[in-house]
């Protein structure tokens, strides 16, 4: 049937299918993405830190893919004018886990990310080197300072 075409037309008709082959393909490889990549997106929600003391210089920004060991993090960030020292600086969870900052300094407006899984350690990611993922929705995350106060909580989406 299209040998009957003359050139010109035969050449659109081979254009248009290749037009609906191409958005046919594209449409397939979102809907892939979709459900397999973006299924359960990391939670970038920083909905609700708050701090226990007004003189805390450190918050809890963010919990980022809880659940999922090897995207979940907490990122704890600096919102003073000084230095802070994270040494003695504890992370807690409801259950009493807790994680030790290494000696290390945060300086005004930095953040640290603290991952669930192992890694290795650099100024701006630590690594608790657990084996399951650490946080899940609702659950309470706390920082405690040297002293032992509660300095800021966050509660996972």
């Amino acid at each position: 049937m299209l040998n009957n075409l003359d050139p010109g037309k035969r050449l659109l008709v081979y254009l248009v299918i290749n037009i609906i082959v191409s958005a046919l393909t594209a449409l397939v490889v979102l809907a892939l993405w979709t459900r397999f990549v973006l299924d359960s997106p990391p939670d970038f929600a920083l909905s609700n830190p708050t701090s226990d003391s007004t003189s805390s210089q450190l918050v809890i920004n963010a919990v980022i893919g809880a659940g999922d060991l090897e995207n979940e993090r907490v990122i704890i960030e600096h919102v003073g004018s000084e230095d802070v020292s994270l040494t003695g600086w504890r992370l807690r969870d409801e259950s009493g886990a807790e994680y030790r900052f290494p000696a290390l300094v945060l300086h005004p407006d930095a953040k640290v990310s603290l991952f669930s899984r192992g890694g290795d350690d650099s100024a701006s990611s630590l690594y608790w080197d657990r084996q399951v993922a650490m946080w899940k929705s609702g659950e309470e995350a706390s920082l405690i300072d040297p002293s032992g106060q509660v300095q800021a909580t966050y509660t996972v989406p």
